[in-house]
């Protein structure tokens, strides 16, 4: 160690003092004012050094100060309202006092805005581009471009600590043998590889004013699971900021407050945090603070060109309590000039993250590159329509020369290697030899599958998969009778082409009854691209008259008869968003009061009375329209993908219940009309309702069986309340005319957002009602619900939501009550949306 002494110290603050004498004498000051035409000092004026490339800022007093070394500069001046000016400047060996004058420019600026925030600049410069968002939006009328998207997700294991990691590297192996380190760092390096999914997509972008897009889809790769990343449609996600409201579907429950929509002085504060010289042009970095944290807002970074007063480019984070499966997602896109006063995104990337626990963390990235750009593009007539994405047939079977040869930017080592790791897997595994040893391990039958899991045995090259239950699975437990044995077997196959069919069949024996029961069924899709669908069944089995009920009327044997029944069924889409089903079906309805019902069930359920009544034949068909309006959709090449409406979707059903044909003993006609919507209002949330009126026009043999049935409601439980009520204390039925109305509304934050306690538990507000009415019985019943959600992990992509509902219901039967429930609800993984 060395120690200075009083004296060495000293010296050494002499010698530093020395040296930097030439230095401070040699930069010099320039300083002064910055005044409009009234004199008035003119605050935070942005001041450039252009040479130097650098500047400052006026204080709240109109003052600058500036040091310089000794040379000539050119100083700009610029400020809002007022025109830029340029002096020029000779630093010698003096102070410099300038004192500058700026002349206001014509246009006049929100007063509003000015005189809420004049204190930092950022609220003018905001306001600039809100009073030019109008042009910003309509400058382009038509465009075409090609576009390189690239989605990855890397997934991060929680890293152990180094003792751990010792302790396993001179572990003993279940073998007795002591493990080998390097061939475990080998294993562990083997196994990073393939811990990166990732997808390429390459596509021809077609854009018509004012939301018309088509999306040409010539090239895809994917490698790896695909379920956690990032692809966005841009039918679905135009994340257009000049916009007042920013749609983020399937990525956020709300659309976000655009910072610079005609109200973002509502919602953001602003802050201009430095001036950056861009090729000649001044580039405002303004910071965006949401004025409450919401679902609704976002956080981060503007970047306004001085002049043209439009983005040049922008960083904004979103809220975690508004995201659907993200825990934390952020967007940053940068814009380029095309012409004078013209700016487009060329680049967009976004970075999302969501963790499994405290063991894995799932890093997302995609990144989407714009070229070819070609403003005003003539489209033919009719080309933009309800289908909003194509993929090609040559799009999935690009090799790897071709993406080595368009990638617009390099892939990182760690990308690479899993191409290069996984393009050498695939291979493998797409070879005859590979393919054969795998199904011929998988067709091997081990005791495990035949106690637990079922044996399976697969074809590769037909892709199709044959299932027998194991022996476990074969002790089943009815409602009647109780328990049952017997196996279950099912084939499923896939084509090219896309087509698919599921078959399956069961036989049982009862224990009781040492009655024989059975069912076979056939689900077969011949025609992808128009969603059309055969399906088949029949057997033996008991019956829910009412399979909807409450669940513990499905306990009660008064629901259940014994049922022979064929069923047939079609359905088709004829034009794109209308569907015909067709449906036939036959059964012989028999009582079960001859059989031995009991169970242990009625000790909780203190009912044993079966339906008692003569048996007979049913046929019944059924015929239904329904309507979707501008249904949205994507077309593959053995499929096609509804993406859905923004429209109401109407169904009109007649079913018909026959007398005479195949011996059927009854007669009847029953027709419905029912709506239903899903409704998106921005950042107040989304509403779902269904309407349906239907009537008896023909009950000359309609048997209790047939009626029009209302679930009862559960206790404690709360039910879908689009096609259920949370209040209704009985079972109903209708032989006539009948009219029902459910409704729910998710406020996704927007009502309880601002009580500081409950954001902090993340609840969200929801609320709803029902109505029915059922003209025989001239029964009336009203319900409305409120309560609280929250949405719980379950995994890295699972989300469960949970509520409680305070419900208020009246009918012209039982007076006013009130009720409490509680809801579970897990969210589609697949569509990204909730039940309800």
């Amino acid at each position: 160690m060395i120690k200075y002494t009083f004296t060495s110290f000293g010296i050494l603050i002499i010698l530093f003092w020395l040296f930097s004498i030439p230095q401070e004498a040699s930069a010099q000051s320039i300083s002064g004012y910055v005044m409009n035409q009234e004199n008035e000092p003119v605050p935070f004026v942005n001041i450039y050094v252009k040479e130097l490339e650098t500047g400052t800022s006026t204080d709240s007093k109109g003052r600058y100060f500036l040091t310089l070394e000794p040379g000539d500069f050119e100083i700009i001046f610029s400020s809002i309202g007022y025109v830029t000016k340029t002096i020029n400047v000779v630093i010698g060996d003096g102070e410099i006092t300038k004192n500058v004058w700026l002349e206001s420019a014509s246009l006049e600026l929100d007063q509003i805005v000015v005189k809420a925030k004049r204190k930092d600049p950022a609220y003018e410069i905001i306001q600039q581009v809100i009073d030019r968002k109008k042009h910003f939006l309509t400058q382009v009328k038509s465009a075409k471009s090609e576009v390189y998207v690239k989605a990855t997700e890397e997934i991060e294991k929680k890293r152990k600590t180094p003792k751990q990691e010792k302790d396993e590297s001179i572990g003993i192996s279940l073998e007795g043998e002591p493990i080998d380190p390097f061939e475990e760092e080998k294993k562990k390096q083997t196994e990073k590889v393939p811990e990166l999914n990732m997808v390429e997509m390459r596509l021809t972008l077609n854009y018509e004013y004012p939301e018309n897009y088509k999306e040409e889809r010539s090239a895809f790769k994917a490698y790896g699971n695909q379920s956690g990343l990032f692809i966005p449609r841009f039918s679905e996600a135009d994340f257009n900021f000049y916009r007042n409201l920013v749609d983020l579907k399937g990525i956020a429950e709300v659309p976000i407050i655009s910072p610079v929509s005609r109200t973002a002085i509502l919602s953001y504060k602003y802050k201009l945090e430095e001036v950056l010289n861009e090729d000649g042009i001044l580039v405002y970095k303004i910071k965006v603070i949401p004025r409450k944290k919401g679902n609704s807002t976002c956080h981060g970074y503007l970047y306004i060109n001085d002049g043209t007063w439009n983005i040049n480019r922008l960083d904004l984070s979103f809220e975690k309590g508004g995201l659907k499966f993200y825990d934390a997602f952020r967007l940053k896109q940068d814009y380029k000039q095309i012409e004078d006063s013209l700016w487009i995104p060329y680049r967009q990337a976004f970075f999302y993250e969501t963790k499994q626990g405290r063991s894995k963390i799932f890093k997302g990235n995609t990144v989407l590159h714009y070229a070819d750009y070609q403003k005003d593009y003539e489209f033919p007539d009719k080309f933009f329509g309800n289908e909003v994405a194509i993929t090609t047939k040559e799009a999935y079977k690009r090799d790897s020369s071709y993406w080595n040869s368009t990638r617009p930017e390099p892939l990182t080592t760690k990308q690479q290697e899993v191409v290069a790791y996984r393009d050498s897997v695939e291979a493998v595994h797409n070879s005859k030899a590979y393919q054969d040893s795998i199904q011929a391990k998988y067709n091997k039958v081990t005791i495990g599958e035949i106690l637990y899991h079922g044996v399976g045995f697969r074809n590769n090259t037909k892709k199709s998969n044959i299932y027998i239950s194991s022996l476990l699975s074969i002790i089943n437990f009815e409602v009647i009778g109780g328990f049952r044995f017997g196996p279950f077997m099912s084939y499923f196959r896939r084509w090219e082409s896309g087509r698919m069919m599921f078959t399956s069949g069961s036989l049982n024996i009862g224990v009781k009854n040492v009655d024989l029961q059975g069912r076979g069924h056939v689900w077969f899709r011949y025609d992808p691209h128009r969603l059309a669908d055969l399906t088949f069944s029949a057997g033996r089995s008991f019956y829910s008259v009412n399979s909807f009920d409450a669940y513990l009327n499905q306990l009660k044997i008064s629901n259940y008869i014994l049922t022979d029944r064929v069923f047939l069924s079609h359905r088709i889409e004829l034009f794109n968003g209308f569907y015909l089903f067709t449906g036939f079906d036959f059964s012989d309805r028999r009582s079960i009061e001859n059989y031995e019902t009991s169970t242990i069930l009625n000790k909780v359920i203190d009912e044993t009375d079966p339906l008692v009544f003569e048996n007979y034949s049913a046929l019944i068909t059924e015929l239904r329209f329904s309507y979707t309006p501008a249904q949205k959709f994507m077309t593959e090449p053995n499929r096609k993908v509804v993406l859905g409406s923004k429209y109401p979707t109407i169904s009109i059903t007649h079913r018909k219940g026959w007398n005479g044909p195949f011996s059927s003993d009854i007669d009847f006609d029953y027709v419905d009309l029912s709506l239903k919507q899903d409704l998106i209002l921005g950042i107040f949330g989304n509403s779902k309702y269904t309407v349906r009126a239907g009537k008896f026009i023909n009950t000359k043999e309609l048997k209790f069986v047939d009626f029009k049935r209302f679930r009862q409601s559960d206790p404690y439980l709360y039910s879908d309340p689009l096609h259920s009520f949370q209040s209704l204390d009985t079972s109903l039925v209708a032989t006539d005319l009948f009219f029902e109305v459910h409704h729910i509304h998710h406020f996704n934050g927007a009502l309880i957002n601002n009580v500081p306690i409950i954001k902090k538990l993340k609840l969200r507000a929801v609320a709803g009602g029902g109505f029915l009415w059922i003209k025989q019985s001239d029964y009336r019943h009203e319900e409305l619900f409120a309560g609280v959600e929250r949405v719980i992990k379950l995994g890295p992509r699972r989300r469960l939501r949970v509520g409680v509902f305070g419900v208020v219901a009246e009918s012209n039967h039982t007076g006013l009550t009130t009720d409490f429930k509680i809801s579970f609800d897990l969210i589609d993984t697949w569509k990204k949306e909730w039940s309800y």
